[in-house]
């Protein structure tokens, strides 16, 4: 069992350092792609990504998905409220801090590379709303 998730994780990971339509292309096969295509950085678009912080769902979608959907590797599951309870006490800084650093099993900035500490920030307070969703 040990094998099989450091090979998920492993799988998970590397993603970062293949293009675009490959991640897409592993999404779709894991059922996290939800005709969303993932949007390569490139010199173009760069800029305009720079003056426009993604909101916390597309930052979810782009990166967190891949393992707080499943709860790869150890990481709380989206909207899993008792999964949540002893990380939330942390406090959002706590938490924004682990997750653009990294922290135990979790990579710096999950598998968004690109990401701003902002984007990284309304990402995390995209997965504590859902908790108090109904």
């Amino acid at each position: 069992m040990k094998k099989f998730i450091f090979c998920i994780v492993t799988i998970v990971l590397s993603l970062q350092f293949y293009s675009a339509p490959y991640e897409d292309e592993v999404r779709k096969r894991l059922g996290l792609l939800k005709n969303k295509p993932v949007v390569a950085m490139t010199p173009s678009n760069s800029e305009d990504m720079a003056s426009t912080a993604r909101n916390g769902e597309t930052v979810y979608n782009v990166g967190c998905a891949a393992c707080h959907t499943a709860g790869l590797a150890g990481a709380p599951m989206f909207a899993n409220v008792s999964q949540w309870q002893g990380r939330v006490e942390k406090g959002l800084e706590t938490l924004v801090n682990n997750s653009y650093n990294g922290y135990n099993a979790m990579p710096a900035k999950g598998l968004c590379q690109d990401c701003t500490r902002e984007e990284i920030q309304n990402s995390v307070q995209y997965m504590l709303d859902a908790l108090t969703v109904n």
